[in-house]
């Protein structure tokens, strides 16, 4: 059985380790606020000067547009397996690309202002 003092020590360093991952991926999603808010008030052109064309854009519902940018956050590979079937033949089974979509969605008025935002994905 371990000590109080032993558990103590195991239980703050796991505090300590998730504050380590947490605080990056807070500041990321503090930073993409405040891209994403600079936005507000632009006229859509800009944001095409400065992004690029939309991957897409749908209605917003109000006569306006909703100008969808997306991306694929490729985060690596996990490797195929060989394995023996019980046949005793032999088996593969193919490497898997993982990932992820990155969204960032801009609400445009019918005057072409930009007046909201969504995102999701860091």
């Amino acid at each position: 059985m371990k000590s109080i003092k032993m558990q103590f020590k195991e239980r703050a360093s796991v505090k300590v380790l998730s504050l380590l991952i947490l605080i990056p991926l807070l500041t990321d999603c503090g930073s993409i606020n405040k891209t994403m808010q600079s936005w507000e008030g632009h006229h859509k052109s800009e944001l095409y000067q400065k992004w690029g064309p939309p991957t897409r854009t749908t209605d917003d519902g109000l006569g306006g547009e909703i100008l969808i940018y997306e991306t694929w956050i490729n985060t690596g590979q996990t490797a195929g397996q060989v394995y023996q079937n019980p046949n005793g033949s032999i088996g593969y089974t193919a490497p898997k690309q993982n990932g992820y979509l990155r969204t960032r969605m801009f609400y445009v008025n019918k005057n072409g202002i930009i007046y909201s935002w969504r995102w999701q994905g860091l």
